[in-house]
């Protein structure tokens, strides 16, 4: 997967597969994550942010996570 994209892991809740995800998709932007998180609703997710990510798309997704989404964000570094 590449550096340069937005990662989201989907996770299932409270079942025997909670640590592996359902997919993974990848996206150019985050706008098209958000999009998807909208039309993937009541999961976990992890999302994996970009080299370029920025301090506004930071707060962008804890702004989800305070509408609700159960989102854990992973940098790069974090491998």
């Amino acid at each position: 997967m590449s550096g340069n994209k937005w990662i989201l892991e989907v996770y299932l809740v409270r079942t025997a597969s909670e640590d592996h995800p359902v997919i993974t998709l990848e996206f150019e932007n985050l706008p098209q994550l958000r999009i998807a998180l909208t039309n993937i609703p009541n999961h976990k997710y992890v999302v994996e942010m970009p080299t370029s990510a920025t301090a506004a798309d930071r707060i962008t997704l804890l702004d989800l996570r305070a509408q609700g989404f159960d989102i854990a964000v992973r940098s790069l570094n974090s491998h």
